[in-house]
């Protein structure tokens, strides 16, 4: 298993770096506050080269006899619950927008994957979503939706 998870994440590498290297040619954007054609591809590729970077550092740490896939059935509720917050968040979203929805979002994906530290909870789910949202707003010229509930 080692041996395929190497060469599996070697070729999601070099994917990467192509798809990296093809979407340098998008025109730029046209319209101001908006991301343009080659934003989203190389945010794209930049997640997808640090997972592959990562699966493939994770698989030579591995034994040969080992696997990093569990098949256990208990170990997707986490995921699925990660899912199902996200999806409610997407619905809610053109009504709470970014911030109040964000605000919730975070806090159930802390706490589905194990932080119990209420205080840590309610900072880290209001920092991230304001962080995001200042990052966008300020860094990226990306006006995140405000949300009708406001209005």
């Amino acid at each position: 298993m080692r041996t395929k998870n190497i060469c599996a994440s070697l070729v999601c590498v070099v994917f990467a770096l192509v798809y990296g290297f093809f979407t340098t040619g998008l025109p730029e954007r046209t319209l101001p506050n908006t991301p343009g054609p080659p934003f989203f591809p190389w945010i794209l590729t930049v997640f997808f080269l640090i997972l592959s970077a990562s699966w493939f550092f994770n698989s030579l740490k591995i034994g040969d006899d080992e696997s990093i896939f569990s098949e256990k059935i208990e170990h997707l509720f986490s995921p699925a619950v990660g899912l199902g917050l996200f999806l409610i968040t997407l619905i809610l979203l053109p009504w709470l927008g970014f911030l109040l929805g964000g605000i919730p979002f975070f806090a159930g994906l802390m706490v589905v994957s194990g932080e119990r530290r209420p205080l840590w909870v309610i900072a880290a789910s209001i920092a991230i979503p304001v962080a995001l949202f200042y990052l966008f707003r300020e860094g990226f010229l990306i006006l995140l939706p405000p949300g009708s509930l406001l209005d």
